[in-house]
């Protein structure tokens, strides 16, 4: 039986995530993202002079959210951008790309993946997935932790052969955005 814990399950959605990262390259999106958090980002976290999602993030969000709300709720797409969110987004892409991709990639892909899902939700073969928050933060911290590690092994094994004004000015930054999730972890 293929359960979300399975070896099978695991290979299936690492070679569907690989599929999604290829089509999101195609588009100019960044090769470590997935079409939905890109589309997440964009709808729920970039900086707008104006403060106003273009229609065709709205849109394709749209799409993408139906698309998978049999297995995933709502929000796939916002779920997607925190899943997703230590990654770069903003590579300043082009509108012709973007289209390219909707039209090429991302409607057709949604029609078939659409099909299936519903099906399948009709039959009861698959549900609606619980998110455990707890988990996912943990995981994201844990990753951040991984990160830090490295750029401590790095600076040891190499010293600081570089401009150190940048990384003095990110690691501030670093430090108040940790200061406000330990605040938010003491109020709980």
């Amino acid at each position: 039986m293929i359960t979300r814990k399975s070896k099978l399950w695991q290979y299936i959605s690492f070679l569907f995530v690989s599929i999604d990262q290829l089509g999101n390259t195609l588009a100019g999106g960044n090769t470590d993202n997935t079409i939905s958090a890109r589309v997440g980002y964009y709808n729920y976290h970039y900086q707008y002079k104006d403060n106003k999602v273009p229609w065709y993030w709205k849109l394709l969000r749209k799409i993408i959210d139906k698309t998978f709300y049999p297995v995933d709720g709502e929000s796939h797409c916002h779920e997607a951008y925190h899943n997703d969110a230590g990654e770069v987004f903003d590579n300043r892409i082009t509108n012709f790309l973007i289209a390219i991709a909707a039209t090429l990639i991302i409607i057709p892909s949604c029609v078939v993946i659409a099909s299936v899902l519903y099906l399948l939700y009709a039959l009861r073969i698959v549900n609606g997935k619980t998110i455990d928050r707890g988990r996912n933060l943990e995981k994201r911290l844990t990753s951040c932790s991984l990160a830090i590690t490295s750029i401590q092994q790095e600076i040891s094994e190499r010293g600081l052969d570089f401009d150190v004004d940048k990384s003095k000015i990110l690691t501030e930054e670093i430090l108040v955005k940790m200061n406000e999730i330990k605040r938010l972890l003491d109020i709980k």
